[in-house]
């Protein structure tokens, strides 16, 4: 197994110390919840706490110390030799010293924690403690051309197109195309189409997006189509997580792949710099723009917007599947379609069958009203078949009050995190999730669990760990490579881990052709959460899906608080 050496020094640990690490609160729900308890195991113990940190947590100086502390002499006088001599000298012959030394030294590839690794049998690639360790700009030549759009993501093309080509200064729109259909690939033909013939390759294009998935998807689709499509070198611009990179003298050329909050710190802290991107600026396209109306973000994206007489034309495109912010038509949705000047670019199926028919089977053709059942008939998006677990309600009236009180105090937007914990310790609930979990591995059905918070995700893994029931948890709070290998794990298909389970990581920027069900156990309002989760499964056969995907979801018996849910709100889906 993997980390084999560090597990068996991990089981030297008391039973309280692992329980820290694991989680006390965890813990304490598996005793009560699990009728085996009894081989609750330190091995166990140990496996799932690595299974949720990786050996990312050797990062941590508490940690190395106690592992230090577990291994033979000897192997500390190894890796104590190895210190500075500096640190040596203030050090008496104790193993708790010497230990304490060696965990005090900053975590990198130095040769006592190189030394460290070795001894545990861990590759030296954990250093690599993100994804980050590749350069900030990096150049793209362009390979063999190949043009490869469908008909309707052609025709979304021409259409921006033709609106970024227009003579008015400063223009914006907003993309709307469902989850599935290709919005990341159709955009990056109109970018590179844009930037060659429109812009001539002279200035900067801004790709701006909340989280390091969306952009990391966003910069691959940018590298293949512009191997492709592309004309010449261009450079491109990592600016998310800890990439820095310095302020030019001549403005920028290339395309910036922006995280808000990085941005928004380069603002702050390097105006500079900040003044220059914005400067060079041509094109600002906003992946998931239906956040860009956030008060700090809209300020953000204003000034781009701008025209000094020194500044050349740019124009704003925001990207979205989910049009609208809130459930509700409010304020907040208005605002956003202000920002975009209320400029709409959809797909239209009559388009799309004049284009592709004769005049006389155009005019005799009935055309298909409804965009969802257009796509799921032509094979683009999968077909949905819906289940809903049912479970005994064992909600106590105070939760029940609490759950009551904290919706109204949201204006029933959505459940906080509170009431969504509440929701998660039900015993009764979580016992129907793990039945149908247990279902689903036995038929090796590939599933992607969207779980109610961390500790609901944390549990429902350790319970089918503890069943030898082969599953990958992915936490924003885990380290970025074990992250990715948990991911990797369920992807490649030749592995027996057909059960995904995380919690906020993996709603936007994961494509996983491989999924068949998606398993929502986190009641929502949000239609924008919804269709988000959703359309983890919904890529069809020519998107390199399924023609068919499971979507499991709760009927949560909450009262009046889930009577609009926004699973009510997807009857297009379903098949």
């Amino acid at each position: 197994m993997k980390y084999e050496k560090l597990i068996e020094c991990l089981k030297l640990f008391s039973q309280d110390s692992l329980c820290q690490y694991l989680g006390e609160d965890v813990v304490e729900q598996l005793l009560s919840e699990w009728e085996n308890a009894g081989l609750l195991t330190k091995r166990r113990l140990a496996e799932m706490i690595l299974q949720l940190n990786g050996a990312g947590l050797l990062k941590k100086p508490a940690f190395r110390k106690d592992v230090l502390l577990h291994m033979p002499e000897e192997e500390i006088d190894e890796i104590f030799a190895l210190l500075p001599a500096t640190k040596k000298t203030r050090c008496s012959n104790s193993p708790q010293e010497k230990a304490n030394a060696i965990a005090s030294l900053s975590w990198g590839p130095s040769i006592p924690n190189q030394k460290l690794l070795e001894l545990l049998d861990i590759d030296q690639s954990l250093f690599a403690s993100t994804a980050e360790d590749d350069a900030a700009i990096i150049s793209h030549q362009a390979g063999k051309r190949f043009y490869e759009l469908l008909d309707y993501q052609f025709v979304i093309k021409q259409r921006v197109l033709t609106e970024l080509n227009k003579p008015e200064p400063l223009k914006r729109m907003l993309v709307h195309m469902p989850t599935g259909t290709g919005k990341t690939k159709t955009t990056m033909h109109i970018l590179v189409h844009y930037y060659t013939f429109t812009l001539k390759k002279q200035g900067a294009i801004v790709w701006l997006a909340h989280t390091t998935e969306l952009l990391q998807q966003a910069y691959e689709t940018f590298s293949s189509v512009w191997a492709h499509l592309g004309d010449g070198q261009i450079t491109t611009y990592k600016l998310w997580g800890k990439r820095n990179i310095a302020t030019p003298t001549t403005g920028f050329n290339g395309v910036l792949f922006c995280g808000i909050q990085k941005l928004q710190s380069i603002r702050q802290a390097q105006p500079d710099l900040f003044e220059q991107i914005v400067k060079s600026t041509r094109l600002i396209i906003f992946d998931e723009a239906h956040k860009a109306a956030a008060r700090e973000t809209k300020q953000l994206v204003e000034s781009f917007m701008i025209l000094p007489p020194e500044y050349e034309d740019r124009s704003l495109v925001g990207l979205t599947a989910t049009p609208g912010r809130t459930t509700l038509t409010s304020d907040e949705n208005k605002l956003l379609s202000n920002m975009f000047e209320n400029k709409l670019i959809g797909i239209d199926v009559r388009v799309v069958n004049q284009v592709n028919m004769s005049q006389d089977a155009f005019l005799n053709h009935p055309t298909e009203d409804n965009i969802i059942k257009y796509f799921q008939n032509a094979k683009i998006l999968a077909k949905i078949k819906k289940e809903q677990l049912t479970y005994t309600e064992q909600f106590t009236p105070a939760q029940l009050q609490k759950i009551k009180t904290q919706m109204i105090n949201n204006g029933y937007v959505d459940f906080s995190k509170s009431s969504l914990e509440i929701i998660g310790r039900n015993r009764s609930r979580n016992n129907a999730i793990l039945d149908k979990l247990r279902e689903l591995s036995t038929e090796q059905v590939p599933t992607i669990v969207f779980a109610c918070s961390v500790a609901h995700a944390k549990l429902l893994s350790f319970m089918l760990s503890l069943e030898d029931i082969p599953n990958a948890l992915v936490l924003g709070e885990m380290n970025a490579v074990d992250r990715a290998d948990a991911i990797s794990s369920f992807k490649v298909r030749d592995n027996p881990v057909n059960i995904l389970i995380n919690y906020e990581v993996l709603t936007t920027g994961f494509d996983s052709t491989n999924i068949r069900c998606v398993f929502i156990t986190r009641p929502t309002q949000s239609i924008v959460l919804y269709s988000q989760m959703l359309g983890r499964g919904l890529r069809g056969p020519m998107m390199g899906g399924n023609a068919e995907c499971l979507v499991i979801d709760l009927k949560d018996n909450l009262g009046k608080y889930d009577a609009d849910m926004a699973f009510n709100h997807f009857d297009a889906y379903w098949g």
